[in-house]
């Protein structure tokens, strides 16, 4: 942190040749009257007297973390006056970590450029959604990003992209190009195979086509992903190298989705036809070859309707070290779900939207499970109030409640239930404030996150998890 400057080269002369008041005290004492300022245009009138007064609102906002991340939109409502915002941006440039871009990215260049803003030197993540979708960023912008933005490591972008110029970001960590909505054309596989042999310290890439057979490949990248952690691409990506895939030695996370691709038999009507994917092969190859390693399992069982026992043989038993298990939109008898009663590591169990799911086989896993803190039932119509009152019943019994001292109790169970059989009672008893369930039991509102779709739910496809 650098020093406050001295109030000798902080002090202004009043007209009559005395120093004003406000320059003797001490900082201490000028901290307490910015904290007592009322918005940011006051902050800003109050640093733009003097040299002290800068540095003790740049060492106030720095600190506060509100301004790490670069709004404009936001920013031009606090700071109507264009000089007060020009200042503000030029003495928080080397504070800025974040940008979310919601407008034009080429009119934010402009508009940096004409406020002689030209390196943003520790902006490490950049996300780009903005509300117009004809909105693309042109290559000249993405160049002159990297340009600005030396040090990124993780970008998003939501519109589509050719990909040119996307390896000038040198330091890019992770790469996110995926949006389910549609998008008229995707990643050009020569800009993709630069990425993949230029930023060799990419730990997570993100390639899906939500709305097409995506046509990219990854033949001749695989070899330059020694460090990638977290891959998501489509099936018709991964079929060709799907075994040079699961041998990354720091893959962690392999999410695949479905391609909107059907065979329509001759005979069979496109009006009646069922339109629901089944390409099952490489996810029981993944499922075989990675067993040791698998940790977690998410299944889009609307997608990927497999039949009842499908998992009955898996490698996966003689591990059971699953600790995510996302199996939902599954139509299939709820004794399938006994089995997994026997992965007692389990940490997170997400059921949404099953159409059988029963209080009883419920509350196997609350009894069996006992490290379980995530459980999504959304959606889930059959379960009854009674499940609560069972389930709270089974968490108070446990034996001991307390894990390493007397003084660490046990993490509550975290219950998601939109529209489940329970829902009404929940809200009508204001049970998310009652004191008998809590330490116990938690109702969430909202999903976790770092999820894409709520807890490991995955959206037309599947997830693996690996140790």
């Amino acid at each position: 942190m650098a020093e406050a400057p001295s109030n000798a080269l902080a002090t202004l002369p009043t007209p009559g040749g005395q120093t004003a008041d406000i320059f003797k005290l001490n900082n201490d004492c000028l901290e307490c009257i910015f904290e007592r300022l009322q918005d940011l245009r006051s902050e800003v009138a109050f640093a733009r007297v003097c040299q002290r007064f800068q540095w003790i609102c740049l060492n106030r906002w720095r600190s506060s973390h509100l301004y790490d991340k670069l709004d404009m939109e936001k920013w031009r409502e606090l700071l109507p006056n264009y000089e007060d915002l020009c200042y503000f941006i030029k003495e928080m440039r080397p504070f800025i970590r974040h940008m979310h871009v919601s407008t034009c990215l080429c009119a934010l260049l402009k508009d940096l450029d004409e406020m002689q803003v030209y390196v943003l030197p520790n902006v490490t993540s950049f996300y780009y959604d903005p509300e117009e979708m004809d909105c693309y960023p042109s290559d000249r912008s993405i160049s002159k990003m990297a340009e600005m933005m030396p040090n990124l490591q993780r970008l998003r972008l939501t519109t589509p992209i050719q990909g040119r110029y996307l390896s000038n970001f040198r330091h890019l960590q992770e790469l996110h190009l995926y949006e389910d909505q549609h998008k008229e054309y995707e990643l050009q596989q020569e800009y993709l195979d630069e990425i993949c042999s230029q930023l060799l310290n990419l730990q997570v890439l993100d390639i899906r086509m939500y709305d097409v057979i995506s046509k990219l490949r990854l033949n001749t990248c695989v070899d330059y992903l020694k460090n990638l952690s977290i891959l998501k691409l489509n099936l018709a990506t991964l079929k060709s190298v799907l075994t040079d895939v699961l041998k990354l030695p720091a893959l962690k996370q392999l999410i695949v989705l479905l391609d909107t691709e059907w065979c329509i038999p001759p005979l069979a009507s496109v009006d009646s036809y069922d339109h629901k994917i089944r390409e099952v092969h490489e996810f029981f190859e993944i499922m075989e070859r990675k067993a040791p390693d698998i940790v977690g399992v998410a299944v889009d069982g609307y997608y990927m309707p497999l039949e009842p026992g499908w998992d009955a043989n898996l490698p996966i038993w003689s591990h059971r070290k699953l600790q995510r298990l996302a199996i939902c939109s599954w139509t299939h008898a709820i004794g399938f779900l006994e089995r997994y009663t026997c992965m007692t590591s389990l940490q997170l169990l997400c059921l949404r939207n099953w159409t059988y799911l029963c209080d009883d086989m419920l509350l196997k896993f609350i009894e069996l499970c006992p490290q379980l803190h995530h459980l999504d039932v959304s959606y889930c119509r059959e379960l009854t109030p009674n499940f609560l009152q069972r389930a709270l019943n089974i968490l108070k019994q446990r034996e001991p409640n307390k894990q390493h001292s007397k003084f660490t109790r046990t993490r509550p169970l975290l219950i998601y239930y939109i529209l489940c059989g329970f829902e009404d009672y929940v809200d009508v008893n204001e049970l998310k404030h009652s004191a008998d369930y809590k330490d116990y039991i938690v109702f969430m509102d909202d999903f976790p996150v770092s999820s894409e779709r709520g807890l490991s739910f995955v959206d037309r496809g599947y997830q693996f998890d690996f140790e």
